[in-house]
């Protein structure tokens, strides 16, 4: 039979245990809830999680993990590296699990599995994980996909080493510079004409190298080019090894991601032998010209010997400053050549007589009354008479026969009289 101060002993137990289970009860949800909270950041972080007991048990993996296995978390956690790995990725893994538990620091590592085209690249932190007593209880670790940073990387990598090849093997002087005149960039041509390494220059303001004159003037054509925001072309002659060299520079701005230019490039062309090629060529065009204009002088104002002591120019065509000139020219030539005592000008050819050309044919009939010999003018149409007398001409000294036939035999006939 059961007191009453039994009975009350007994139920405040009872109420005790109750409220102990309630309380177990409330935290288990608790931990149920920050399980399920954890499991959900857990899951969405984009690297991969892990932990490992030190027996190699997988305890605990994120959604991002299984995944690259193409599996789920539940299939690894509980089991072993070596009934979820090959043996020697199972190895290898417990290798670095007693590494980083022997040391009891983190440690960071980049690892890349599969093949070269299709291979992927992860940056690896694992570190030791312990025990509520503060034991070691295994190893985490956090792995992230950096893969597309690796690639992003390696194609920077390899466009720089072909602009790199492209800038140095390329005959042209190439450089960039930045807004304040300092060398960015320069290729081994660039560092030949000053004849230092390309090392000595990249990061050295022109300043440093080149005289304060030439400076200023490049920085007020470098103002120039950001204020146009455009190409410019010009010529210059630099030194290479002590020998003058010309060159055709384009330079333009170079712009930043949000638009602006910040730097300038400059490609230079050594066109020494283009400008030399050029002027010989002129030059033979030239000599060319003036073979043509000879030719078409002798062509244009011939000097026919037609008897010892006989010459006769016929007169074709218009008559200018330079004709004239050269007719006398040819005339007195002609005179002291043949040594000449009668010249024939014969002026049917001309189809306009003026006061000019009249003077002309005056002056040289009285250039050749000095040299000795008499001018005999044929083809003297009633124009050309009239114009000459209306010029008041003095013909005193001037025999005119009508026709080149006229005046052809009677110089013949006063050549034989002498």
């Amino acid at each position: 039979m059961t007191t009453s101060a039994e009975s009350g002993t007994g139920g405040d137990e009872a109420g005790r245990l109750r409220a102990r289970v309630a309380e177990l009860e409330a935290a288990l949800e608790a931990s149920r809830q920050r399980e399920h909270l954890l499991r959900q950041l857990v899951d969405n972080i984009p690297s991969a999680i892990y932990l490992t007991s030190r027996d190699g048990t997988v305890q605990i993996v994120n959604a991002v993990f299984a995944a690259q296995w193409g599996a789920t978390p539940a299939g690894f956690e509980g089991r072993t590296l070596h009934d979820l790995f090959p043996p020697e990725t199972a190895a290898a893994w417990e290798a670095q699990l007693g590494a980083v538990s022997a040391g009891r620091e983190p440690v960071r590592s980049r690892e890349t599995y599969g093949e070269p085209a299709t291979a992927r690249h992860y940056d690896n932190l694992r570190f030791p994980v312990a025990g509520p007593d503060g034991q070691p209880f295994g190893v985490g670790g956090v792995s992230t996909d950096i893969t597309d940073r690796v690639r992003a990387e390696e194609g920077e990598r390899d466009t720089q080493r072909i602009l790199r090849g492209l800038v140095d093997n390329s005959p042209d002087v190439i450089y960039v510079k930045s807004s304040e005149s300092r060398l960015m960039l320069v290729n081994e041509p660039y560092a030949r004409v000053l004849g230092r390494p390309v090392d000595e220059l990249v990061g050295r303001r022109e300043d440093e190298l080149f005289p304060a004159e030439l400076v200023a003037a490049w920085r007020a054509t470098d103002h120039q080019i950001f204020d146009e925001d455009a190409p410019r072309r010009q010529s210059n002659t630099f030194y290479v090894d002590g020998q003058p060299r010309e060159f055709m520079t384009v330079q333009f701005p170079i712009y930043a991601d949000d638009g602006a230019p910040y730097a300038i490039c400059g490609i230079s062309t050594d066109v020494t032998e283009l400008r030399t090629a050029e002027r010989a060529r002129e030059a033979l065009q030239e000599q060319i010209i003036a073979a043509q204009r000879a030719a078409l002088r002798e062509l244009s104002t011939p000097l026919i010997p037609l008897a010892e002591g006989v010459v006769v120019m016929p007169l074709i065509g218009s008559m200018d400053s330079a004709r004239a000139s050269q007719v006398m020219e040819t005339l007195l030539e002609g005179v002291s050549l043949h040594r000449a005592r009668f010249v024939i000008l014969d002026i049917t050819g001309l189809p306009l007589v003026d006061s000019q050309v009249a003077n002309v044919l005056l002056q040289a009939a009285q250039a050749a009354r000095l040299l000795g010999a008499e001018v005999l003018l044929t083809g003297v149409r009633p124009e050309v008479a009239q114009t000459l007398v209306g010029i008041g001409a003095d013909l005193s000294g001037l025999a005119a026969p009508g026709t080149l036939q006229a005046g052809i035999a009677a110089a013949l006939r006063r050549v034989r009289a002498v």
